[in-house]
């Protein structure tokens, strides 16, 4: 009887933590929702209306069927070939439609979501919410500081505009006028936004980790820095 007990209440947490967690893909799927609709705006020349379908169905559907152009032709291609292409130097036209996929895909595979529904705490695999703690820690210090060939940001984000002008002086060598900006918008801070959403994603990775009784890994800015790739 006592045996059947203590399998009847291991049941019961394994059920209750597997809903907690299902809980926390819900809160990703709103946020990456709302990422993508701020990167959209602030970047509408890196996406089109016919890509921006398929992934944002994916995402507010908890599906994985969309496969974008670049690689359509690749047989299982991963989330980390579309982060690839993402942050790739070249062009891009629908570099953020990459990014999201990427960033949905990764979560999609941590969390198991299709099976999400049916799986216990037990069957979800920490190691690879551990993996996508760790790449999205990657993913945004990559969003905020990559530039393309041409010293350019791939995506805008935190940049006011006279620090995109500043920017682009510096790899121009023309001069800009300081006076030609409101004072107000010199000394206003950056737009944190985008941040506030990508450190909620992060958070939500650890909180999953900490559930399941295992330490979240907070990358350092060097070992950041030296990812050029997604392996």
């Amino acid at each position: 009887m006592q045996g059947c007990t203590q399998k009847s209440v291991r049941a019961v947490f394994q059920t209750n933590g597997a809903s907690i967690v299902r809980e926390h893909t819900t809160v990703l799927q709103r946020l990456l929702e709302k990422y993508y609709t701020k990167l959209n705006l602030r970047n509408p020349r890196y996406t089109t209306k016919i890509q921006r379908i398929p992934v944002m169905y994916d995402i507010k559907n908890r599906t994985n069927n969309a496969t974008l152009p670049l690689l359509s032709i690749k047989k299982n291609a991963t989330y980390k070939d579309y982060l690839n292409i993402a942050f790739g130097r070249s062009e891009v036209k629908n570099r953020n439609d990459y990014l999201i996929a990427g960033i949905y895909k990764m979560l999609y595979w941590a969390y198991t979501i299709d099976r999400s529904h049916t799986v216990t705490t037990m069957q979800y695999d920490a190691v690879k919410i551990q993996e996508a703690n760790k790449m999205m820690q990657i993913i945004q210090y990559r969003v905020e500081n990559e530039k393309d060939e041409k010293g350019n940001y791939l995506f805008l984000t935190w940049q006011r505009q006279w620090q995109i002008d500043v920017l682009k002086s510096i790899y121009t060598n023309k001069k800009i006028d300081v006076n030609s900006y409101e004072k107000e918008e010199l000394i206003k801070s950056s737009n944190m936004n985008f941040r506030i959403i990508s450190e909620g994603i992060i958070f939500t990775l650890q909180e999953s980790l900490r559930y399941f009784g295992k330490e979240s890994t907070n990358l350092g800015t060097s070992a950041i820095k030296s990812v050029f790739i997604f392996l």
